[in-house]
Formats: C-alpha cells, sequence, structure tokens
C-alpha cells in the first residue's frame, strides 16, 4: 500500500516535472524530469527483501547461520549451502 502511494506520487511528481520542462524555456526543470523517472523507476523495480521464504530447512547439506531477521510475521533465518554460497531464508515457526 505505501509503495504504490510512493508509485502514484512519483508518477506525478514526474508527470509535472515534464510538462513545466516543456512549457519552459529553462533548462532546469530536465533536472527535475531525470531524478523524479529516476526515483519513479528505482521504485517500480526495486527488489523484494528476501528470495521466496521457506517453511522448512532447505535440505541435509545446508547450514543454519547466525543471521535471523525478526519483522511482524516472525524471525527468518539464513540458511547456507557451503559447497555453492546459496542463501536460503526460511520461516521459523513461532511456538
Amino acid at each position: 500500500m505505501f509503495r504504490a502511494s510512493l508509485i502514484a506520487i512519483m508518477a506525478s511528481v514526474t508527470l509535472i516535472a515534464v510538462l513545466a520542462a516543456t512549457f519552459s524555456h529553462l533548462a532546469r526543470p530536465w533536472i527535475t524530469v531525470i531524478w523524479a523517472a529516476a526515483l519513479l523507476l528505482c521504485l517500480v523495480f526495486e527488489r523484494t527483501r528476501y528470495k521466496p521464504e521457506l517453511t522448512a530447512p532447505p535440505g541435509p547439506d545446508w547450514v543454519a547461520t547466525n543471521e535471523v531477521d525478526v519483522d511482524a510475521r516472525g524471525a527468518v533465518r539464513v540458511w547456507y549451502h557451503p559447497r555453492t554460497g546459496e542463501r536460503a531464508y526460511v520461516r521459523e515457526s513461532s511456538t
């Protein structure tokens, strides 16, 4: 919801900046267009915080790390595969 609001605001700012730059004889509004468009693109194409979360450890070769992130839904532990270097995110049960 918050992200969608930010995207709507930045789209509006970008549109206003484009209109101001188009109907103005000054070069400065184009700087605002560039920055507004860059921020809008960052919001639209931002990456998610984690890869998809798993509900169980990925396998016997994986090692649990000390990295735990706590959010409103509980804790997410990072698991590491020593041979490949891959990381997996496992939602820990709240019990």
